[in-house]
């Protein structure tokens, strides 16, 4: 900004700060008092604890809990074969996948 520049003077007179009315500033100064600020109550328990947990974990916990019930279900409604035949080669072939280093026929153990 210059000295001498007459348009500069007038625009930062014009946006320069003014000072409210003094009945203003009274009533902005009650706020305070006409609305206390109340103390918020202590949460449960249970409800810090669940506000501490990431989502992540959560999402990881739902995730374990929802396949836990998949299991159940398969495993009481009857869907997934279970007899002594059908689940014995299939478990020999799944630890032979897994595991190709373990024996999987049990005359083999010794």
């Amino acid at each position: 900004m210059t000295e001498n520049d007459r348009f500069e003077h007038e625009l930062e007179r014009a946006l320069a700060p003014r000072s409210a009315p003094e009945e203003l500033q009274r009533r902005i100064a009650r706020i305070p008092l006409e609305h206390p600020r109340r103390e918020p109550r202590a949460a449960p328990f249970w409800r810090r604890w669940l506000d501490e947990i990431s989502a992540p974990w959560a999402a990881s916990m739902t995730a374990a809990v929802a396949s836990l019930a998949v299991g159940f279900w398969l495993g009481f409604s009857g869907v997934v074969e279970t007899s002594s035949a059908y689940a014995d080669t299939t478990d020999e072939d799944i630890v032979t996948l897994v595991f190709p280093s373990v024996p999987t026929n049990m005359g083999d153990v010794q």
